[in-house]
């Protein structure tokens, strides 16, 4: 039988994926997964013997894999035309704010998932539904979801492709109170990117998402030494946009190093970076953070003020555009503020409005909002509610994985034991 090349390599990778096969599953004992590769791309033609034992893997006649008929292209072509037509209007819904509608529509999508044919279209859909499930706040399925993307062929043979889904997976598991994990699942996608430019959107994103895990996982030595290195790339950023997400992340990891002067300069360059009038929400989030660090690393009263008009600026923006969890932080941030302003009677209304959500708070917000009540408290003299507000703090942060931050809650309640108010 004639074997036609690039043809039969690209019936074969169709017929391989749509079975959920992998290059060495098909290449079994007689070949080599690199072969298969390069048969599939076209690079090879195999004889006879080898076109057999390809079909006999496969469980088609050798006529199927060898001379696809008119009829099966033409069904494959109707489909895959018809699910980019679905994606076009999610994609459609979302821009007009029917996130649930989008959601449910590319659920369908993905449930017709086993075509090899239409696995870009498959992998489009997939990572748009992880995205508005970021937006509206559900964790778990967006765990999922990006956990299946991880696992499809073209993840794992696509480097930038797998580096987007595993820093996505990464920022997931960070909002989640995971931060171990979070570091583990970053470092994987910076490892997939060393062959991409250094300034590379993909591997400065994965790198992005290691620096922050590394802050909020306590490894500070870690975080301290990749914002060096993402300092010395990033004006040679193209995109605007990412050097401040850059800028931000630098401060950020220098406010945890005890670098309140060097931070607060870095994170004013990010706010030239980004304007309100190009994502609002991401300034809006920015303010929140920046204020917030101020608040916890710089003791100056300079540091208050312009946490103050952070904090202003921030709520503005967010009761437009914000989400459920950015209006938690924003109120643990005011929280924060009226702390160093000692004023307990807020600190614990502000405290007690981000706990009626509890249940969807991630456990790192959890413990912080139960460390600020036990604050509170303590300066309000109510030392035994500080003091259960201190246990619950530390146990909620040991669980969450934050463990620099669950040995001062420990520490806290240490002293109050010890000293009293």
């Amino acid at each position: 039988m004639m074997i036609e090349q690039p043809a039969f390599g690209r019936r074969l990778r169709q017929l391989r994926l749509q079975r959920g096969l992998s290059q060495s599953d098909i290449a079994g004992d007689e070949v080599s997964a690199s072969y298969v590769s390069r048969v599939e791309s076209g690079q090879r033609s195999p004889n006879d013997l080898i076109a057999a034992f390809f079909a006999r893997r496969l469980d088609v006649p050798l006529e199927a894999l060898a001379s696809p008929g008119s009829q099966d292209t033409g069904e494959l072509r109707s489909r895959r035309l018809d699910m980019a037509g679905r994606l076009l209007e999610a994609r459609a819904l979302r821009k007009d704010n029917e996130l649930a509608d989008a959601a449910e529509l590319l659920r369908g999508i993905g449930a017709e998932a086993g075509a090899g044919a239409e696995e870009d279209v498959l992998w489009e859909a997939a990572w748009d539904l992880a995205d508005i499930l970021r937006e509206l706040g559900n964790a778990a399925e967006e765990h999922a979801v990006l956990s299946g993307l991880a696992e499809t062929p073209l993840s794992q043979e696509t480097p930038r492709l797998a580096a987007r889904v595993a820093t996505a997976l990464s920022k997931n598991l960070l909002r989640q109170g995971r931060p171990g994990e979070a570091v583990r699942t970053a470092e994987h996608a910076v490892s997939v990117t060393v062959a991409l430019p250094p300034t590379a959107h993909e591997r400065v994103g994965a790198m992005l998402a290691l620096v922050n895990s590394y802050a909020d996982s306590g490894e500070l030595e870690n975080a301290s030494s990749l914002a060096d290195t993402l300092q010395e790339i990033v004006e040679d950023i193209p995109s605007r946009q990412l050097r401040g997400q850059v800028y931000w992340a630098v401060g950020s990891a220098r406010f945890s190093c005890e670098r309140p002067q060097d931070a607060t300069r870095l994170h004013e360059q990010a706010f030239t970076c980004l304007h309100p009038e190009a994502n609002l929400a991401a300034w809006a989030r920015l303010c929140r953070a920046s204020a917030a660090l101020r608040l916890e690393y710089d003791p100056s009263d300079d540091a208050a003020q312009q946490a103050a008009q952070l904090l202003a600026r921030a709520r503005q923006a967010l009761e437009l555009v914000g989400r459920y969890d950015d209006m938690a932080d924003l109120m643990l941030a005011e929280a924060q503020l009226a702390l160093r302003l000692e004023q307990p009677e807020r600190i614990l209304e502000l405290t007690a409005k981000v706990w009626e959500g509890g249940a969807e708070l991630p456990l790192a917000g959890q413990g912080k909002c139960q460390m600020l009540a036990a604050r509170a408290h303590a300066l309000a003299g109510d030392i035994e509610a500080a003091k259960g507000c201190y246990r619950h703090a530390a146990e909620i942060l040991d669980r969450a994985g934050a463990y620099r931050k669950s040995s001062e809650a420990w520490r806290q309640l240490s002293e109050l034991l010890a000293t009293g108010p």
